[in-house]
């Protein structure tokens, strides 16, 4: 007689099964995980799942603990991966150290608890604006914070690393309000200035976590070209560190990220990737940056081809054929919603090399439907959704049925 399955799957097989679930899916797995009073193993099984949470931006609440690291999101990094020297964070070390501070911070903590009471992690304006008055004042506290007596059980490092980890998280929080001020302002100003003051203010300050607040604005287009001339401008700084790290990252989104989010999630990163790839190929960064950005190039090339085929077999071509007779208007809406993303993503992708491969894929796709006979689309919504996937003078060529 066969012995009979365990009764709990190991956390592995549950976390392949929640790669393969949907955004919603996710999303109340996680609300379940955030509700949990003691997160524990529960915690384990989103783990592998952080960057493309951070992608799809699922409704949490607002914590004080979150809202303390929140400058630092680009660079926090899973406690195993992590190694000294490195510019980031181990997951495993914030709890711990944000307990720590915020029993520190007496009636302050009690008014951004109040502040914070029932709003949502994605009200960014709140969040940064709360944070304004929580950050600087942390930072003063942690810098002269003791290693806390339980940092080796809950975090499984030496307290020979709390010193390192304890000043890169200083180095950001002592700039974090400028940090979330480039963020606020991005597209509406230049961010060169801004740049070039929290840059030379860290390294005069603090020296040592340079890399790890040169990290945070590689992780975003819009700062990442300004970012990297002022470092190499900056005599003694260490950039290869933050660069390498920020390439790293680039991967893991291109590999795990990419094929499992939506379109307008995937144009996003997409279009962050290309920013960081086109900084580091700017003439004063070092030939082995150089080499290693335009491997990344060639993977992203290929990674937004396939998410773009991907996104047309899957997802848009099986609506076009759905059985139905008539597609009311929210659902030709839809459609339409659905053809501005692959055009955006297609765009983004063109930035990693030849325009060819996406024009190819999108003109394959609007031909196909303006040639064919549909019961379900007029001529003129084909026609439509031909000019939303390929540009207006390319769908008015395009044979119709």
């Amino acid at each position: 007689m066969s012995q009979s399955a365990p009764a709990v799957r190991p956390v592995t097989e549950v976390q392949r099964k929640l790669r393969g679930a949907a955004d919603e899916q996710l999303a109340q797995v996680v609300a379940l995980v955030d509700a949990m009073p003691d997160r524990g193993a529960a915690d384990a099984l989103i783990a592998p799942l952080r960057a493309r949470l951070a992608a799809i931006e699922p409704m949490r609440p607002m914590s004080i603990t979150r809202l303390l690291f929140r400058p630092l999101n680009p660079v926090i990094t899973p406690g195993p991966r992590w190694r000294p020297g490195i510019p980031a964070v181990p997951r495993t070390a914030l709890s711990v150290i944000g307990h720590a501070v915020v029993g520190q911070l007496g009636p302050v903590a009690a008014s951004v608890q109040a502040r914070i009471a029932g709003r949502d992690g994605k009200e960014h304006a709140v969040a940064n604006q709360i944070g304004a008055s929580l950050w600087p004042l942390a930072a003063t506290v942690l810098a002269r914070l003791p290693i806390p007596a339980e940092w080796g059980s809950a975090t499984g490092l030496p307290e020979a690393y709390y010193a390192e980890i304890r000043a890169n998280i200083a180095a950001v929080l002592h700039q974090a309000v400028p940090l979330v001020q480039r963020i606020r302002d991005a597209g509406v100003s230049d961010p060169t200035p801004v740049v070039n003051d929290i840059l030379q203010a860290t390294q005069a300050a603090h020296p040592g976590g340079f890399g790890i607040v040169l990290a945070i604005l590689l992780a975003d287009g819009t700062t990442a070209g300004p970012a990297l001339l002022s470092a190499l401008a900056l005599p003694g700084a260490q950039v290869d560190p933050a660069v390498s790290l920020t390439l790293d990252r680039a991967q893991h989104v291109l590999t795990a990220v990419l094929p499992t989010v939506g379109l307008a999630a995937a144009s996003f990163q997409t279009t962050q990737v290309a920013a960081l790839l086109d900084a580091i190929e700017v003439p004063g960064a070092r030939p082995g940056l150089r080499a290693h950005a335009q491997r990344v190039r060639e993977m992203a090339n290929e990674a937004c081809q396939s998410r773009l085929a991907q996104a047309l077999e899957q997802d848009f071509l099986p609506k076009l054929t759905a059985a139905d007779n008539v597609l009311d208007d929210a659902a030709v809406a839809n459609l339409e919603k659905d053809a501005r993303g692959l055009r955006r993503l297609a765009m983004a992708g063109r930035r990693f090399g030849a325009a060819a491969p996406y024009d190819k894929l999108l003109g394959r796709t609007a031909a196909g439907m303006c040639a064919s006979v549909s019961n379900t689309l007029t001529r003129m919504e084909r026609l439509r959704l031909a000019e939303l996937l390929v540009g207006t003078d390319a769908a008015l060529r395009l044979p119709a049925a």
